[in-house]
């Protein structure tokens, strides 16, 4: 059985009145001081709870702090007042960094995830290159996400009704197979699915819709600038079918000296599919 977290939780005021929650996790060994914490921000309809696998290979690998949080109308956290947005969430990343790092730090976004850190690299250029040691971005995109065909047309339209629903979880509207289906390439493990889908249930329909339209405007490309004065490393499954391979050819170009890791056979859920191969990757900016 796997040695449980020794973990510190936090809460966090974030504009527009929202409540962000989230934990510092500290390895079973001491803190190497002298290494940055790392950061996660998860994925739209996700929580931090499913970092969970990624931060006990990263303390497998290097003695560091790891910061996990739930990002707003996600999880545990409040979704606040006022327009859903990404630079939004790259204002609650900066103020997640200030609250509870001190030093230097590695950044990993997953999906919107990945999204949050270019808007913050974008809004807060000066911190970024003073403070942040290395990014990783998995399965995202910098702008143009709106899924072509039928289905996006169907999926856009659903998702703009959900933001006039009240509050309350998806539940029963997230089946397995659907999920098994958008978030997962080749072998997924049932188990895996499960746990994906159960966090996605969790999550409120109106926030479904809410960040889905955010996502919808989204257009960070103006952050890659500074992301390539940066250490960074973009990961894709070659199966993602939420944010294909060719957005991470394209963030490739757009940020100077950036890694590509193509990964064959693996969908959008690199945490679960490529665990391995994704914390050897932070591992690897934390100890450059």
């Amino acid at each position: 059985m796997a040695e449980p977290f020794r973990t510190e939780s936090f809460v966090v005021e974030g504009a527009a009145g929202a409540r962000i929650v989230g934990e510092t996790y500290y390895p079973p060994r001491a803190v190497d001081e002298k290494r940055p914490t790392v950061i996660l921000a998860h994925g739209w309809t996700l929580n931090r709870t499913l970092w969970s696998r990624v931060i006990r290979g990263i303390h497998a690998r290097v003695p560091v702090r790891v910061v996990a949080y739930d990002q707003r109308g996600h999880g545990e956290s409040s979704p606040g007042s006022g327009k859903a947005s990404v630079g939004q969430l790259g204002d609650d990343l900066a103020t997640v960094i200030a609250e509870t790092t001190g030093g230097h730090f590695v950044l990993a976004g997953h999906s919107m995830g990945g999204m949050t850190v270019m808007a913050y690299a974008g809004r807060y250029p000066e911190d970024l290159l003073s403070r942040c040691a290395g990014v990783v971005l998995l399965g995202t995109a910098a702008a143009d996400v709106k899924r072509p065909g039928w289905f996006g047309r169907v999926e856009m339209g659903v998702m703009h009704v959900a933001k006039r629903w009240p509050r309350i979880p998806a539940g029963i509207f997230v089946t397995n197979p659907h999920q098994r289906y958008l978030n997962f390439g080749d072998d997924a493990d049932p188990r895996d699915v499960r746990l994906v889908r159960n966090a996605i249930a969790a999550t409120k329909i109106r926030d479904m819709g809410n960040y889905f339209t955010a996502l919808e405007e989204l257009d960070e490309s103006a952050s890659l600038a500074m992301l390539g004065q940066i250490p960074t490393t973009i990961m894709v499954g070659t199966k993602d079918r939420l944010t294909p391979v060719h957005y991470a050819r394209a963030l490739h170009e757009g940020i100077s000296g950036s890694r590509l890791i193509e990964i064959p056979g693996k969908g959008h859920m690199l945490g679960f599919e490529a665990t391995a191969e994704v914390c050897d990757v932070i591992a690897h900016h934390v100890m450059a």
